[in-house]
């Protein structure tokens, strides 16, 4: 037996116990049919604003909180690649009525101060995941061309829908915005209640020279 067939067969024996976490099949964390099955959101969102799943179906916030809270990154690894292809559904329309110099993937960032308490941060961790399927160069990672300056009650705290959407004002700033001319921003996040964090982000970069500004979300 060759030396690959070895490996592929340790593989094997170490992933073979894994199952799906919604119809229990050995195989997969989520399996391609319980995936393609998850429901899609309830469409209360601003025009700019996609989400993918609904956050209350039980396996896509078990993912999440997995992620969030354990450390468990695959489910976010997962729904990177499906955001991946929906990215270039997207912005096919988009591309059609500009000629974009470039297309930033954004992740929200967190501060500095919530980033060395928890040491990750999971919008980050799905825009790579992305990248790694957007191959073409006119895709490019916008890390770092946004920062957190201020940290304010989290969202899910808020009851108010109207404070929910206004709270993120004034967080963030653009610290590069030469890199943003001509440009199509896809802000990238794992969650969007009311949309208000990927408003105020949309704001200040339209406001430092992009040209369109669009949020995709795992969930809402």
């Amino acid at each position: 037996m060759r030396i690959t067939d070895l490996i592929y067969k340790l593989l094997d024996s170490i992933f073979i116990n894994e199952k799906c976490v919604n119809c229990r099949n050995s195989g997969k964390l989520l399996c391609r049919d319980c995936l393609t099955n998850l429901p899609g959101p309830e469409n209360d969102l601003p025009p700019y604003v996609h989400a993918l799943y609904e956050y209350r179906n039980p396996v896509v916030k078990k993912l999440l909180t997995d992620a969030k809270y354990r450390q468990r990154f695959d489910g976010l690894r997962i729904f990177g690649r499906v955001l991946a292809d929906s990215i270039i559904d997207l912005i096919s329309e988009y591309i059609e009525l500009n000629n974009y110099s470039r297309i930033l993937i954004i992740p929200v960032p967190i501060s500095n101060k919530r980033y060395r308490k928890r040491g990750f941060n999971q919008s980050e961790i799905i825009t790579k995941e992305i990248l790694q399927h957007l191959k073409e160069p006119i895709y490019e990672l916008g890390l770092d061309l946004v920062i957190k300056i201020k940290d304010k009650t989290p969202q899910a705290s808020i009851k108010n829908r109207n404070k929910r959407l206004n709270s993120p004002i004034g967080t963030f700033k653009v610290i590069r915005p030469e890199k943003l001319d001509g440009a199509l921003c896809v802000i990238i996040d794992d969650i969007t209640t009311t949309g208000g964090t990927i408003k105020e982000m949309r704001r200040i970069l339209l406001e430092s020279g992009a040209t369109e500004v669009i949020g995709l979300t795992i969930a809402h």
